[in-house]
């Protein structure tokens, strides 16, 4: 009997070391095939951006990056101690970019759309936002029933292609690979109208002065706005929404929002 007991505790405390060991090591392998661990190797983060997205992220005339999504981007580099590395993407492209690794996250206006956050990890959210609708100044389009058989530019794989396909059937979409793009078609007159987040509008009203004007309607589809990163790695997700719940209440983040929307953080994402 006793050599039995004896046997039964041997076999219980192996085992228990065995599980023991896979626990710790499970944790450690996640950590350390984390992309947080690169970086902070490295000492260099890989971001993906908008080039040509006013106000989210623009290359001025000297090949730098500037805008409201760059400072964020800055900001997470310089909390990681690490140089940041920007490589442009466009609405259609941000997701294939992480998940071919080409960037360790993508901060370029990411909505928190449920169809998003089954093929890419979502933080919490840096921003809010709606879409608007922009037209000449002498548009005859005055609220969004007038949409009804009008050319309307926006960029392909965006939140406005989707609302424009969904809630505006009777209207004719363009779209465009840039957002940079979709303002000169409108410049030009090649669309009737132009669908685009309150953020982007804000660059446009700023551009354009008088020769637009926004519709005097409800924004569409209120959204929160995140970066995004690969499915699947946890401590790096860990680390990003850590990052943004400390910047979000930052001066930074209120002179960046300020700056760039005109307004404060709003309290909804603090």
């Amino acid at each position: 009997m006793r050599t039995r007991i004896r046997a039964a505790f041997v076999a219980l405390a192996a085992t228990a070391v065995v599980l023991a060991g896979c626990t710790s090591s499970g944790q450690a392998g996640t950590a350390h095939g984390s992309v947080l661990s690169k970086v902070l190797s490295s000492k260099k983060v890989t971001i993906g951006v908008f080039a040509d997205a006013p106000p989210y992220g623009v290359m001025n005339s000297s090949g730098e990056y500037q805008g409201f999504d760059i400072d964020k981007a800055r900001a997470l580099a310089d909390s990681l101690g690490a140089q940041v590395e920007f490589v442009s993407t466009t609405n259609a492209s941000r997701i294939p970019m992480l998940e071919t690794g080409k960037a360790d996250v993508i901060i370029a206006a990411l909505t928190n759309l449920d169809e998003r956050a089954q093929v890419v990890a979502l933080t919490r959210p840096y921003a809010s936002e709606g879409q608007l609708v922009v037209v000449p100044a002498n548009s005859p389009i005055h609220d969004y029933a007038d949409l009804a058989g009008r050319t309307v530019a926006a960029t392909r794989g965006s939140v406005p292609a989707t609302i424009l396909e969904n809630e505006f059937p009777e209207a004719k979409p363009n779209l465009f690979e840039a957002v940079a793009d979709s303002i000169q078609a409108l410049r030009s007159g090649k669309v009737d109208a132009l669908m685009e987040s309150t953020a982007v509008v804000a660059g446009i009203r700023a551009s354009e002065g008088a020769a637009v004007r926004v519709l005097d309607a409800p924004p569409l589809a209120p959204s929160f706005v995140s970066f995004g990163v690969k499915m699947g790695d946890q401590v790096w997700l860990n680390y990003l929404n850590n990052f943004i719940l400390n910047y979000n209440i930052s001066k930074a983040a209120n002179e960046s929002y300020n700056k760039w929307l005109g307004m404060d953080v709003p309290e909804l994402i603090k």
